[in-house]
């Protein structure tokens, strides 16, 4: 878990309004999930998360909420019928994923989270 004065640092230092505008929308949220994902998310830029589908497929089973707080790449293919929240998508990894998984973004995740409750939720880091 990180501080929130560590957090708020982190956040200053990060110049794309929307992370920024995120990380505002994270920490107000109650779970302590969501201020994990926001410690990810204001991470540098070169050791910011860079997931394969492949990755995806092997960690996520049957009806599952997977968040990548980073970008999701185009190697592999998805056998599973799941949600993925994720910061980024590559071109590629995006018509793949638009067949057979629901995508969505964080705020639209979080507008939306009440909809999930009893649905496992995987961070894929």
């Amino acid at each position: 878990m990180i501080s929130k004065t560590a957090l708020e640092k982190r956040k200053e230092r990060k110049s794309n309004e929307e992370i920024i505008q995120l990380v505002n929308l994270l920490k107000k949220q109650p779970a302590p999930l969501w201020k994990t994902v926001a410690k990810l998310i204001t991470k540098p830029s070169r050791k910011q998360v860079a997931v394969n589908i492949e990755k995806i497929n092997k960690m996520s089973k049957g009806d599952a909420v997977v968040i990548v707080p980073g970008k999701i790449l185009s190697k592999g293919n998805l056998e599973n019928n799941i949600t993925i929240v994720a910061l980024k998508f590559s071109e590629a990894a995006r018509q793949k994923l638009a067949k057979k998984a629901n995508l969505m973004s964080f705020p639209e995740f979080i507008k939306k989270q009440n909809d999930f409750k009893g649905i496992q939720i995987k961070i894929i880091t």
